[in-house]
């Protein structure tokens, strides 16, 4: 049997506790006012945001969502390939792709204003591990939400994971969601 403390250190019925206590109870409970969706237009991405959407909704938090677009990677060409391909032709297929990805956010953004939720879009280019951790501090959002491929063995080593970068350098909490159809296989596994 337990021992219980007895006289002045045992805990009185109906005690409350001081208000330093209570202070530090509140200050756990987390506030979210912003909540930051990052997508990529993917399915896995589409699930995620559902959830981001769903907390947004609970918490009456404001909703960013967040599509960074990744430079194309310079194309060396030599003459004696044949044909090069124009610099010019890049720089419109990337405007297109930019323009087609910012009408993505718009429909998106107009679908949760519609529903009553307070929402904005973002569209960047860069890297999207550095810019969804850039976008979370100057949109000083409390939560990430992000949907992870679950890429793993080389897939992985090759084109890492965005996912994975943010969980480890953000300052404030990230919600990973994997797709249900996606199942975790061990590199090791054949």
């Amino acid at each position: 049997m337990p021992l219980r403390p007895r006289g002045r250190d045992a805990p009185r019925r109906g005690a409350r506790l001081p208000d330093s206590a209570r202070r530090v109870i509140f200050r756990i409970v987390p506030t979210i006012a912003k909540v930051l969706a990052a997508t990529d237009f993917s399915e896995d991405s589409s699930l995620a945001f559902s959830y981001a959407e769903d907390i947004a909704r609970k918490f009456g938090a404001e909703i960013i969502v967040l599509h960074v677009d990744q430079p194309l990677a310079p194309v060396m060409v030599s003459p004696d390939l044949g044909p090069a391909m124009d610099v010019g032709a890049m720089s419109r297929i990337a405007e297109e792709q930019r323009l087609i990805a910012q009408r993505e956010l718009d429909k998106i953004v107009q679908r949760l204003r519609d529903d009553g939720l307070k929402a904005k879009s973002l569209l960047k280019v860069g890297s999207p591990f550095l810019e969804i951790l850039h976008a979370t501090q100057t949109e000083n959002a409390d939560l990430v939400v992000l949907g992870t491929h679950g890429r793993t063995g080389l897939a992985h080593v090759l084109m890492g994971s965005v996912a994975e970068r943010v969980v480890q350098k953000s300052a404030v909490p990230v919600l990973t969601i994997r797709h249900p159809d996606r199942k975790f296989k061990h590199p090791l596994d054949k």
